[in-house]
């Protein structure tokens, strides 16, 4: 062979190409790259050179060199050849996707490689979960499955699939099926304990997070989700902990970070929260979720414009992501800005973390049936399947509304927790009220809208808010609990619910112990009945040994309904309570209601005002100071002294 390449003949091709996969595969590239060059220069169809320089380009991440040079040996070479399963890779590695699968059905013929499915199956599938056609993705997952039932990366996909589609105990099974067989990837173990932590199964998802953690310590994800897990848990400190541990090891650690400020935001030391987020650079990508826990934190400290304007930057920062915008309603809701407040609140459902850990009874079929963003008109005369979401309160605080969607709408069907049905069904004759349990298909329904969506259709100025009671236990169980109550005290008939929310809902903030409340027990001629939910024995005893009329207390069977526990509240006097679904309940049936507010109160109790847009009786006693209610408490105590009625609106 002459050694001028320039002067390669198509006689010297045989040993050329030989020499050249020598000179490849000895690591003598540059050698074999000027060979293949001059091959191809003499035949432009060989195969072997157009293979090995096509994957030499890629290899070398020129894919615009290697691709075309990998289609060449793939179209030149015989239909049995595998210089086309080559080229299929490569291109899935490019993402031509829809390329690739053309290219699998034309050669493939009656047996296609099962590596090459079974990886176009995965890429398939990823491509469509990142355009959240969940749907697709799940189908090509499953497709990929029966070429190769125990392929991790397809268990830990389709695990995913099923988490983000609400079918969160199949994912359950997914999950761990891909744990296993990934002998514990970080990774999945992250996506395990979310969708643990999705059923409320608290322990478990903690463990899979601490044991991403032993595989790598300083996983991001795995230190953020434990975070967020352990500040629900209101385990702030430990939290905290967490965070400063993995910061002792790496100072910069943006996850940790970002875990500190929260931990610290749940401890009510909200300006170090504050510096903890200013800590991450801004060009993290981080930085956009902690420039809307800047703004969270600057509410808290009621700095309400450099709330907003934190805000501001991170929607500018990512115009059309959900988070900044679904916080910027809270601030807005807080204020009294309706109209704006309730159009960033549809961002809920473009929120991940809501739907999952949020959205109460809304199924993940549900979620992708509501019809977002609608004009009241897009519902005259329309048959409606109403869903309500999150609490048994923004439940009642939401019914308000049913009455203008009624009016609207030709039909209404409505989905609500089932404590609710009998209250709400007699209280709104005209709709049918359904539990969660009950079969309904979507298809039957014109338009599907969640509860909260109605406040954009029917309250965008105060003026919107009728304030008047609207619904109406049944006289047979408010005359039921006159009886059991007996006759009245000289005094006031007080119900008292002293604990209110979970640990997710800031709970710790907005609770005082009960003991707490001894100025207000010690009113003279007043009774007190307790309308606290959740185990109280322990503490009811404790005070009630130092009262001369104890606190009446129910079993908690008695009233877990809620048409029960309307009826209980029409025969008191007033209601005394800290943020809880008692204070929508009394004010929806038009209850005297002094509400006990901390100073970074939730948006439904406004930023400043005395009373509740929503309710006409329920009038707010406000903290000065984290923690301190002790003034609020003898507040309360002195109106009740004077008998004072609830204030007028703001």
């Amino acid at each position: 062979m002459s050694q001028d390449l320039t002067q390669l003949s198509s006689a010297d091709v045989p040993a050329a190409a030989e020499l050249a996969v020598e000179h490849h595969r000895a690591g003598r590239l540059g050698d074999a790259r000027l060979l293949y060059e001059a091959i191809l220069a003499v035949e432009p169809r060989h195969v072997r050179a157009a293979h090995n320089l096509g994957a030499m380009h890629l290899q070398e991440k020129r894919p615009g060199l290697g691709l075309p040079l990998l289609a060449t040996a793939a179209d030149a070479e015989p239909p049995e050849g595998h210089a086309w399963v080559t080229y299929a890779h490569a291109l899935i590695g490019s993402g031509q996707l829809d390329v690739a699968a053309t290219l699998l059905a034309t050669r493939a013929a009656a047996a296609p490689p099962p590596a090459l499915e079974l990886r176009l199956r995965l890429a398939q599938g990823a491509k469509l979960v990142a355009e959240d056609n969940l749907a697709a993705a799940e189908s090509q997952i499953r497709r990929a499955l029966e070429i190769s039932p125990e392929d991790p990366g397809a268990n830990a996909d389709l695990g995913l699939i099923l988490f983000k589609l609400g079918r969160t105990s199949d994912a359950i099974s997914r999950l761990e099926r891909a744990a296993q067989l990934t002998s514990g990837d970080p990774v999945v173990l992250v996506n395990l304990g979310s969708a643990l932590r999705a059923l409320r199964r608290h322990d478990e998802a903690e463990a899979q997070y601490r044991a991403a953690l032993v595989k790598d310590p300083q996983n991001a994800a795995a230190i953020h989700n434990l975070g967020i897990l352990l500040v629900e848990l209101d385990r702030h400190a430990e939290a905290l902990a967490c965070a400063d541990t993995a910061l002792a090891a790496q100072p910069n650690h943006v996850e940790a970070l970002m875990l500190r400020g929260n931990a610290l935001y749940g401890l009510t030391r909200y300006d170090e929260a504050l510096e903890a987020y200013a800590q991450i650079p801004a060009q993290q990508s981080a930085r956009y979720a902690a420039l809307i826990k800047i703004g969270r934190s600057q509410a808290a400290l009621r700095r309400y414009p450099e709330a907003l304007a934190a805000l501001e930057q991170a929607i500018a920062l990512r115009p059309d992501a959900a988070f900044a915008r679904y916080e910027r309603a809270y601030e807005r809701l807080l204020l009294c800005d309706f109209a704006g407040g309730w159009q960033d609140y549809e961002q809920r459902w473009r929120h991940e973390p809501f739907w999952h850990f949020g959205a109460g009874i809304v199924s993940g079929q549900v979620r992708q049936g509501l019809d977002l963003d609608l004009d009241a008109a897009d519902l005259a005369g329309r048959k409606v399947l109403l869903v309500a979401e999150q609490g048994i309160g923004d439940q009642v605080m939401f019914a308000s509304m049913i009455p203008d969607l009624a009016a609207t709408a030709g039909e209404v069907v409505c989905v609500c927790d089932s404590r609710l049905v009998g209250l709400f069904s007699r209280s709104f004759p005209g709709v049918m009220f359904l539990d969660p349990s009950a079969a309904v298909s979507l298809s039957a329904f014109d338009k599907v809208v969640a509860m909260g969506s109605l406040g954009r259709l029917y309250r965008n100025r105060l003026e919107d808010f009728p304030a008047t009671p609207f619904l109406v236990p049944a006289a047979e169980v408010r005359a039921s609990w006159a009886e059991r109550l007996g006759p009245k005290p000289a005094g006031l008939r007080i119900g008292i619910s002293w604990r209110g929310g979970t640990p997710a809902t800031r709970r710790t903030e907005r609770s005082i112990p009960l003991s707490q409340f001894a100025p207000m027990l010690a009113l003279p001629d007043c009774e007190f009945v307790s309308l606290q939910y959740g185990e109280t024995r322990a503490e009811l005893e404790a005070v009630n040994v130092g009262l001369a009329r104890p606190i009446r207390v129910f079993p908690t069977a008695e009233i877990d309904d809620f048409e029960d526990l309307a009826g209980l509240l029409t025969t008191l006097d007033v209601v005394v309570s800290v943020q809880t679904s008692v204070v929508h309940l009394a004010g929806a049936v038009g209850t005297r209601c002094l509400v006990l507010v901390p100073q970074n109160p939730e948006w439904r109790y406004t930023a400043n005002a005395s009373t509740m847009p929503w309710y006409g009786s329920v009038r707010i006693l406000r903290q000065s100071r984290p923690n301190d209610w002790d003034p609020v408490i003898h507040q309360a105590a002195a109106l009740l002294r004077r008998g004072d009625g609830p204030a007028t609106r703001d």
